[in-house]
């Protein structure tokens, strides 16, 4: 009886951590899953079995990301109003237990990886350190502005890169695409600062939002995506993307009069995550179309 608690207690961690990030976790795949089409994935036997592997790499090191991430910031997120509900020791779980989850899930991802081959292996190593100093370090972590936002593109770009390498080595096609995927990642980061400005400013973390302002990171943000919306146009006017991706030129100015709606309801948390759900929206279309041939 006593042999099996240790299991109920870290089956109980990963059903908390399912029920608050698993949705988180699996829509990221998109960037691993485009990366892989992009690259010429073939439907072989031996190339399922290495997407399958991969991904479950990838959802292995992305719900580490999320849970390392929790597990560091445990702190701070017991005094934010907005997220202190679903903390995990308001669940009776231990940091300890939370700990050994994160470490058994980059194990599992490295074991995974290493399956599919070396350049998931580094690939994936280097996502793991970029969490690292997101979560832990003062200088290269969430609570310096711009360095954050930066961590995420090189991390946002290197997800789509996991796939990308999957069946094709790296090239100068890959990497411009990868950036147009870290900037959408880069600028989803900047206007989450925005939503968790109240939080944040609570807890004394030095994020864009805090320090520039809401508006000014709000802005950034849009500015970050209007480069990606460049990105795109151009690799689909060269042809390295689907012709049919010409159409974000028409889809960007959608993006900025949500934009400049959201600046006339006011900033907050509310508005951001107003903001957020529509140009995802935006964004799952356009990985739609990224598979068009």
């Amino acid at each position: 009886m006593t042999s099996q608690s240790p299991f109920r207690h870290y089956a109980r961690v990963m059903q908390h951590f399912a029920s608050t990030r698993a949705l988180e976790v699996f829509a990221l795949q998109a960037s691993p899953i485009l990366g892989s089409f992009l690259g010429g994935f073939s439907l072989e036997r031996r190339g399922v079995i290495r997407l399958g592997l991969l991904l479950l790499g990838s959802l292995a090191l992305t719900a580490h990301v999320f849970v390392f991430n929790d597990w560091a910031g445990h702190s701070s997120d017991i005094r934010d109003p907005r997220r202190a509900t679903l903390v995990f020791a308001r669940r009776g779980i231990g940091r300890r237990q939370v700990a050994r989850v994160a470490i058994a899930l980059l194990i599992f991802a490295n074991v995974a990886f290493a399956a599919v081959g070396s350049p998931a292996i580094l690939l994936g190593a280097v996502i793991a350190a970029l969490s690292l100093l997101y979560s832990c370090s003062p200088s290269f972590g969430k609570s310096t502005p711009i360095v954050a936002s930066i961590n995420h593109l090189l991390g946002g770009a290197l997800h789509f890169l996991l796939g990308y390498t999957l069946s094709r080595a790296l090239d100068a096609s890959g990497l411009v695409i990868s950036l147009f995927f870290g900037l959408v990642f880069a600028g989803g980061h900047l206007n989450q600062e925005v939503r968790d400005y109240e939080g944040d400013l609570l807890n004394g973390i030095r994020t864009s939002a805090v320090v520039f302002g809401c508006r000014r990171t709000f802005l950034a943000s849009l500015c970050t995506f209007t480069a990606a919306y460049a990105i795109l146009a151009s690799l689909a006017a060269l042809g390295i993307l689907p012709r049919l991706l010409l159409w974000s030129t028409i889809v960007w100015p959608l993006h900025v009069a949500w934009s400049l709606r959201a600046l006339q309801r006011g900033l907050g948390f509310e508005t951001a995550l107003w903001m957020q759900r529509r140009y995802r929206l935006l964004f799952a279309f356009i990985g739609l179309a990224m598979l068009a041939r």
